[in-house]
């Protein structure tokens, strides 16, 4: 049995385009046998097609046990997501290797570059900092995956535990430049050989798909399909939607437990200075989400967030019970919101958000993990792709980073050119101001004793 037989019958309905004598680099995919990959599991998954696009909807919330085994936790959980109509995965039908092929060590640190046949997405095993390696950080669970900064459940390694349900000679998932990622074997049961740089090579019929291996890049190291990118992600993808602020690293703590009550309750279980710590939380059926944080002592505090407001994507407000000292202050002088510029104990920007931007949590802020947080930012808020930030984007954008608050709340004072617009420089150029102001020797980061200088 030939091997375009075994993909074009049990995997990839792939063809090479008619009227060439030779491999071509442009590919045609049927989606009936796309589908075929995602069918397994048409309890959670829906997919259809048009006559370019294949597209695949889910609520990103896997059966198998999720967030077990995580040793280094952001403190985020996972909620269903609204991945479906105009937010769902998109799959070109028509694949063309591209003239430049796009490396995931040099960018795609942020959004999906796959999707899974269970409907869940895949990130960049590498992090927003550009750096760190996922797995080896000790931040996923025992199937590779963990919640993200909007509480979005997703792998970082290929589901290569997809496969034995998928059956032989299915992929696991599928890169979004539309080239399929099969798991350690061939589509045939062989053995896999010659792997490029991407981990994807040709077979002897030229038919091109991605791997899972075991070592780094684990998947599709990036694209060698030809694929629109925007701000150093895929620029059609998917966006998640956040109940709440997001969190900061909890060293020390370790998940020992995930259940799924019901569609609606879920309980995660965590142990920390060797005691069992616990999160119960709900979602509530208007929008809006209840925390119960349960501390090793049994004391319980909740959180509350309301349902999402106005045309922006971005997490509801939170009331807190029992509410302490961590309330706000009384209104300015002057009615406006935030800190007042004429209040002697100000503390800078930087420094009151130096856990937040330290992304590694490593004591240290670099200039790359500034720089990162300024890139996430502008790419929340700049809807259209344009390079510039209009007062509807900062006010009513999804950006959700530790530098989004300070740029909608100081957008005049940022735009230095008066035109009513925030270009990227503009922010840049703020960023840059207060790290040189914080790194007071000089040395390119910002140390653990200039975060807590006056």
């Amino acid at each position: 049995m030939s091997r375009l037989y075994l993909l074009a019958t049990f995997a990839l309905g792939l063809a090479v385009a008619a009227g060439s004598a030779v491999p071509s680099k442009t590919f045609t995919l049927d989606p009936e046998t796309i589908a075929k990959s995602f069918r397994p599991f048409f309890d959670s998954v829906d997919v259809r097609w048009d006559k370019d696009y294949f597209y695949a909807e889910s609520n990103s919330m896997p059966d198998h046990r999720m967030m077990v085994g995580i040793r280094a936790w952001n403190q985020q959980v996972p909620i269903p997501q609204p991945y479906s109509g105009n937010n769902a995965f998109r799959l070109p039908l028509q694949v063309r290797f591209a003239d430049s092929p796009v490396s995931g060590k040099e960018t795609l640190f942020r959004g999906a570059i796959a999707v899974a046949v269970n409907g869940i997405p895949i990130f960049n095993p590498i992090k927003q900092d550009g750096r760190t390696d996922t797995n080896l950080a000790g931040e996923l669970d025992e199937f590779g995956g963990h919640a993200g900064r909007a509480d979005d459940y997703h792998y970082h390694l290929a589901p290569v535990h997809l496969a034995e349900r998928g059956g032989p000679g299915q992929p696991v998932a599928w890169a979004l430049d539309g080239f399929p990622i099969y798991s350690y074997s061939e589509a045939d049961g062989s053995s896999v050989e010659g792997l490029d740089w991407l981990n994807g090579h040709a077979g002897p019929d030229g038919m091109y798909h991605y791997h899972a291996t075991r070592e780094y890049p684990y998947l599709n190291g990036g694209f060698r399909g030809s694929i629109e990118l925007r701000n150093g992600e895929v620029a059609i993808q998917p966006r998640a939607r956040g109940v709440r602020p997001y969190t900061r690293p909890l060293r020390g703590a370790t998940i020992t437990g995930f259940e799924v009550r019901d569609a609606s309750n879920y309980r995660l279980q965590y142990e920390l200075g060797e005691k069992t710590h616990s999160i119960q939380y709900s979602l509530q059926t208007e929008g809006g989400a209840e925390f119960v944080f349960i501390d090793g002592e049994g004391r319980a505090t909740t959180e509350v967030y309301e349902p999402r407001s106005g045309r922006g994507d971005g997490p509801g407000n939170r009331r807190r019970e029992p509410r302490g000292s961590g309330r706000a202050g009384p209104p300015r002088a002057d009615g406006r919101r935030g800190p007042d510029p004429n209040d002697p104990n100000r503390r800078p920007w930087l420094i009151v958000h130096f856990q937040e931007l330290d992304a590694n949590g490593d004591g240290d802020l670099s200039h790359a993990e500034l720089s990162a947080d300024v890139e996430s930012t502008f790419a929340g808020y700049d809807r259209d792709g344009n390079g510039e930030l209009t007062r509807d984007e900062y006010e009513n954008g999804r950006s959700r980073t530790a530098l989004a608050g300070f740029v909608r709340q100081h957008a005049v004072e940022i735009d230095r050119s008066n035109d009513s617009k925030l270009s990227k420089d503009e922010v840049v150029e703020v960023a840059e101001r207060m790290f040189r102001r914080a790194d007071r020797n000089a040395d390119g980061k910002v140390d653990t004793e200039e975060s807590q200088a006056p």
